[in-house]
Formats: structure tokens, sequence, C-alpha cells
């Protein structure tokens, strides 16, 4: 009986061993797979990208281009994309959409739900090949860590707005967290800009990305569905100056709630 026992001990540790072994294979082809095709496509439609980045009242089109470049490339992918919309009401437009981020698919994410809207993001990006001047002249960069370019930032934000643009914020200011879907505290530039304009803050989940392509470095999908939840959009007309953390700290509660919902059976 006892020889028995470690037989089959022996033999499931085997199976265990050799399902996982085909699995890191496979999200490593998976992985490959769509890096070469993403450089791929991102080559085909970069001559366009570069033509309407010439006039600020070509750059919808762009964004239009970019969205549905981003549905094509995660059908391709075979990227399952499901997308919740608890927003009953009409959308008001322009608007900031803003969502929590935790891995570096949620820039090819968002453009799949806004396609009107130009990123914020950080200044490093511009130092990409061909990816940085695609950022850069149709979207806005910041230097974080320089305080008169984060003053600036406001200015910009203010002219996209004012241009007919929405904008897609990452109010945490990049991927801070370490211990996912718990996000990291909020920073003050989306909400200052949405009350300075009156325009409305539309909050995303971003449920699984984290688990999808997690920020280990080692750069490996894990996972082949993107869940997005939009928010219903939080009015900000009745908002002043003094009310920015309190609109900031409901928008960090609506995307949080979402977040440890849709994550239970993962939470510590």
């Amino acid at each position: 009986m006892h020889s028995k026992a470690v037989l089959s001990y022996c033999q499931e540790s085997y199976f265990w061993h050799f399902n996982i072994s085909i699995l890191m294979l496979k999200n490593r082809f998976r992985t490959i797979y769509s890096a070469t095709l993403y450089v791929i496509s991102f080559l085909m439609v970069f001559p366009a990208f570069a033509l309407l980045a010439q006039r600020k009242s070509w750059h919808k089109y762009a964004y239009r281009i970019t969205s549905v470049w981003g549905k094509v490339y995660h059908w391709m992918i075979g990227m399952k994309v499901d997308v919740v919309n608890k927003n009953v009401k009409p959308l008001v437009k322009p608007c900031i959409y803003i969502a929590n981020h935790f891995s570096y698919a949620d820039i090819i994410t968002m453009p799949l739900i806004a396609n009107d809207a130009c990123f914020v993001g950080k200044q490093s990006i511009k130092k990409v090949p061909l990816f940085g001047y695609y950022f850069s002249s149709l979207h806005i960069t910041v230097n974080r860590d320089s305080v008169r370019d984060r003053a600036k930032v406001l200015d910009k934000n203010i002219e996209a707005i004012k241009l007919g643009k929405s904008l897609i914020m990452f109010p945490e200011g990049g991927i801070r967290t370490t211990n996912p879907p718990y996000q990291t505290k909020y920073k003050d530039g989306a909400f200052r800009t949405a009350i300075k304009l009156g325009v409305p803050i539309v909050p995303i989940s971003l449920t699984n990305n984290w688990r999808l392509l997690p920020d280990d470095g080692k750069f490996i999908f894990r996972d082949n569905k993107i869940r997005i939840v939009i928010h219903e959009g939080i009015d900000t007309t009745t908002y002043t100056e003094e009310d920015i953390g309190r609109l900031r700290d409901k928008a960090f509660s609506v995307i949080q709630e979402e977040l440890l919902e849709s994550n239970k059976e993962y939470l510590k």
C-alpha cells in the first residue's frame, strides 16, 4: 500500500509539473506573438499618426484610428474584451476618464472605450523609438519630477478640453502599487482640471490587467481576457477648489470597490 501511495504521488506530481510547463510555454508563445504583432501593426499605422499629428484639428482622427487599431489588434491576438457599462445616463463629453494603473496593458486597453481622448502620461515615454514620437505628438506628457512642468500640464489639459478632446489619466501617477488590486493614493491633477472646467469625471476599473500582464519585470502574458468597468460619470459642476479632496476620494472609492469585488478570490 505504501509503495502504491508513493507511486500515485509521483504520478500526480509529474503531471502537475508537466501541465505547468505547458502553460508557461503557451504564455511565452502568446507573449512573443502578441509583441511581434504589436510592433508590425504599429509600423503599419504609424504613417497615418505622423500625418495627423501635424494639425491639432486632425488629432481626433488619430484617436479614432488608435481605437480601431486597438480593437483589431486584440482580436488578432485572441484577447477577449469584456466591457461592463454602468453609466446609465448619456455620457457628457468632453470628459476626463480616470482608471487604476497596475499594468503596462492599461495603455493599450483604454483606447478601446475612449476613441476621442488623449493620454496624459509621463515624459519618459518620449524615449521609446517611434512610439515616443507618436505619444508626444498626439498626447500630453509631463515630467513628474519637475514642479514647473506639473504646473504647466494643467494649462495643457485645459487647452485640450477646450479643443473638444477628452482626457485619459491615471491618477496614481504611474504603476505605484505593490499590492494589487489595492490602489495607491491619487494625485489631484485630474480632479483640479475637472472642477476648473466643469467637465465630468468618468471612473474606470481595469479589473484584471494586473493578472494579464503583471508588473513583475518578466513581461509575460498570463491570461487572455480584459475586463473593463465603466462607472457612472461624476458631475463636477457643483464642486469647488476646496472640494478636490472630496471628489478625489469619491472617484477612488468607486474604482476600488469594483476592483475588490472583481478580485475576491485573489485577495490575501
